[in-house]
């Protein structure tokens, strides 16, 4: 919400009289709080020159200074009202839902540990990077009954599927499936994978493709090549110009060594017609792969980086803390959590709601490996 202050004006003339025939008016601009004004010097004039006319121009000043305080207001009425336009689409693309949910949370899978197999976990940045953009986070337990997962995805805005050492399991086939069911009956709701979250979607989408490549690609930043004007024309990248830059600055952090060369995907025909290329990388032995994808028909979309990373992730030289990373980062949660608000999706009461978002949830004292910060959970008891 905001408020407009407006300050008066007014104007005279000042009229300096002496025997000098090319005396000059002064047009004065007062505010009203006598704090400063403006003082315009106008032609000079002729003693001939009768004061109606100075008074029809003054009218007209005052007309003009009228209409730009109207459409100041009408600017600012648009934008306080209007709805945020849809992302941008690529040709045959339906349209997207209108925004319908002002805070959206997202439902973030929770990973088994390796180190510690009682436990389950979420790395803090993922939650700060939905956060960072007005999102929130609840979680989804990795070994949950299908039950409590259609409770929760009836509750949850969109799915994010984090990078981590498993599998995709029982959980995240149901996700998946439910997901695109939901959108295809007419609920707009997202997936989005980071990571090896992407791999899960191309695994998740063709079980029984052998899909991933050995890559050189660890603890290593790199550009983006974006494919066939993807970054004006795709629903991700053409979400904002701000993506530009990681074209030419190695931005994009890697840290997984798994991922899929181009090659292959055009080789899966079942991956190439579910899901669209958009931006490539190439690793440290001169190898083409998939850096990033959305789905054609569905609002899914993966990235083999890791843009939390950059915002929230240090310690580790490779990753790149620079103002264009930090704000091409946030961008990306900015497509993702506005996807999130097109469903009107929300959980049965305030009190249910509270419990399950992990503001609520505290960090753990020891991080695991890679991560500045983790949440833990009991895996058989939470």
């Amino acid at each position: 919400s905001f408020t407009l202050k407006f300050i008066e004006f007014s104007a005279e003339y000042d009229t300096e009289k002496d025997s000098d025939p090319g005396s000059k008016s002064v047009f004065r601009w007062r505010c009203s709080d006598e704090r400063k004004h403006l003082v315009v010097a106008q032609p000079p004039r002729t003693p001939s020159r009768k004061p109606p006319v100075r008074e029809g121009h003054y009218g007209v000043k005052c007309l003009l200074v009228g209409l730009s305080v109207v459409s100041v207001v009408v600017i600012c009425i648009a934008v306080r009202f209007l709805p945020l336009p849809a992302s941008p689409g690529q040709p045959g693309v339906p349209s997207f839902h209108r925004l319908i949910t002002a805070n959206p949370i997202v439902g973030i899978l929770s990973q088994p540990s390796t180190t510690h197999p009682e436990y389950e976990f979420i790395a803090s940045s993922y939650v700060k990077w939905v956060e960072s953009a007005g999102g929130r986070a609840v979680r989804i337990p990795f070994n949950a009954s299908n039950d409590t997962v259609a409770d929760l995805l009836g509750s949850v805005n969109g799915v994010l599927f984090p990078s981590g050492d498993a599998d995709p399991n029982r959980v995240a086939a149901f996700i998946y499936r439910h997901a695109k069911e939901l959108n295809r009956n007419g609920t707009h709701f997202p997936l989005w994978g980071t990571g090896l979250g992407m791999q899960w979607l191309f695994q998740l989408e063709s079980p029984t493709t052998t899909l991933l490549d050995d890559l050189d690609v660890d603890k290593m930043s790199s550009t983006l090549e974006f494919i066939h004007g993807s970054r004006s024309s795709s629903r991700l990248f053409g979400f904002s110009a701000v993506f530009d830059v990681m074209a030419g600055q190695p931005i994009a952090d890697y840290v997984d060594t798994l991922g899929m060369l181009v090659d292959h995907l055009y080789a899966a025909p079942s991956l190439a017609s579910f899901f669209r290329p958009l931006a490539t990388s190439v690793d440290r032995q001169g190898r083409e792969f998939v850096a990033a994808v959305e789905a054609v028909e569905f609002p899914f979309f993966g990235v083999q980086f890791h843009p939390e990373r950059n915002a929230y992730e240090f310690g580790q030289e490779a990753v790149d803390h620079t103002y264009n990373a930090i704000v091409t980062s946030q961008a990306l949660s900015h497509v993702f959590v506005n996807e999130a608000r097109r469903n009107d999706h929300r959980f049965a009461t305030s009190l249910v709601e509270r419990t399950a978002l992990l503001y609520n949830r505290k960090a753990s004292d020891v991080a695991y490996p890679m991560f500045e910060e983790v949440l833990l959970f009991n895996a058989t008891l939470d």
